[in-house]
């Protein structure tokens, strides 16, 4: 079974800003008043090598995927872009809002479906004594078009994905205002480049994480 080649495009929403410090991730911080906010700047569309899967810890899966772009806290203030760290303490989430049809949203490991309306737990926020973090994240859901859906349809290349960020702090404080929607656009490549055979559970257990 075939996992083919993904790209991803950014379409920008009325959360995002101008400059980023990530390369390849969606960069997390708060606005210094009370809402989450995500910083991000694709200056090109990112691609991923063809891969076949060989059934592997996660089973098989045709398709296109990739884990890019992923999500990672804010380490240091951008005080001239009015992003900052979030508050100690903050618990941030990914909740998928809507996808176009074909178009799944996998957890952290490829074992589940992510749907509407629900979310994955991207990490706890936590700084030391002099303000320095302790404690982050950086995850990466995986996007996937799926080729044995029956809504898949070999002329489609773009993908519309619309989601935010909360923060799921339960220790009594306020969480953070979610972010605004936010929508990423993905194109598909409809030619696959070089084939490499690959167990997905593989692929998920060594993809390094900070």
């Amino acid at each position: 079974m075939k996992i083919r080649a993904l790209s991803v495009a950014i379409a920008a929403g009325a959360a995002s800003t101008a400059s980023a410090d990530f390369e390849t991730d969606f960069g997390v911080a708060w606005d210094g008043v009370g809402q989450l906010k995500v910083e991000f700047n694709f200056g090109s569309i990112e691609v991923i090598s063809d891969f076949a899967t060989n059934g592997g810890a996660n089973g098989d899966f045709t398709g296109w995927f990739s884990d890019e772009p992923g999500f990672a806290n804010f380490e240091e203030d951008e005080v001239d872009e009015g992003l900052f760290v979030v508050p100690d303490g903050t618990v941030v989430a990914f909740e998928l809002i809507s996808a176009s049809p074909a178009f799944t949203v996998y957890d952290l490991t490829f074992d589940n479906i992510v749907a509407p309306g629900t979310n994955i737990e991207l990490g706890e926020v936590l700084r030391d004594g002099t303000g320095a973090v302790t404690q982050g994240f950086d995850d990466h859901p995986w996007w996937t078009v799926d080729t044995t859906s029956p809504d898949f349809d070999e002329n489609v290349l773009t993908y519309d994905l619309t989601f935010r960020l909360i923060d799921i702090r339960d220790d009594g404080v306020t969480p953070l205002a979610p972010t605004d929607d936010i929508t990423v656009t993905f194109t598909r490549i409809p030619t696959p480049g070089t084939a490499a055979l690959l167990g997905l559970g593989g692929l998920v257990a060594t993809r390094r994480r900070r």
